[in-house]
């Protein structure tokens, strides 16, 4: 058999890696051995160390997978227009992002809630802003900017954090589309206005 058309070796990873993540529900990532998931995986040792070098390549080859699979879930595509962003056009981007999480809601569940390494979130959070910098970099004049760039990338990115989080460990009560309609309300609309006070242009005196 061909080497390239063997389907043996992504089975081993695939199993592997589904190994891993029914430990995680049972044990913190560092109680996890290479034995437990071999065993758990049906593969000897040899063929766990063919594919990683131990349990921490193995959890970045995950989260690297996923974080590949997430950009192509969210990139922009193409120049962003020049015209303010609507509550629908907003929302598209963000339904692609909420389906994306639902999809792979395991991965998600167990890294965003369990947390087994630390360094997810900030690779999440990095994968997240690049999009946000595409738009920024398009519209943003240092003119009439109002707040510092990176402390405002950080304000939207952390509170969109917050809210995959609560949706997850609610067992996701809403759908993706209602979601990202309610994301986008609050981006497009900004906190004050979504809290419901009136919309000024200006301060009064």
């Amino acid at each position: 058999m061909n080497p390239a058309s063997d389907p043996r070796p992504k089975r081993s990873r695939d199993r592997i890696t589904k190994e891993l993540f029914h430990l995680l529900e049972q044990h913190p990532f560092s109680a996890i051995t290479v034995k437990m998931l071999a065993d758990g995986a049906n593969v000897n040792r040899s063929t766990f160390y063919a594919h990683f070098t131990d349990k921490y390549d193995l959890m970045d080859q995950i989260v690297e997978d996923h974080m590949r699979l997430l950009v192509d879930a969210i990139r922009i595509h193409g120049v962003v227009p020049p015209e303010s962003p609507s509550v629908e056009k907003v929302s598209r981007y963000f339904e692609r992002l909420f389906i994306h999480i639902e999809q792979h809601e395991q991965f998600y569940r167990t890294m965003l809630l369990q947390g087994p390494i630390k360094t997810f979130i900030s690779r999440f959070l990095d994968t997240l802003k690049e999009n946000y910098r595409l738009v920024f970099k398009a519209h943003t004049v240092s003119e009439t900017r109002q707040v510092d760039q990176d402390l405002l990338l950080n304000y939207v990115i952390g509170g969109q954090l917050g809210l995959l989080i609560s949706w997850l460990r609610n067992d996701r009560p809403y759908s993706a589309t209602y979601m990202a309609d309610q994301l986008s309300r609050m981006i497009v609309f900004g906190t004050v206005e979504s809290i419901g006070f009136p919309n000024r242009t200006q301060d009064t005196v």
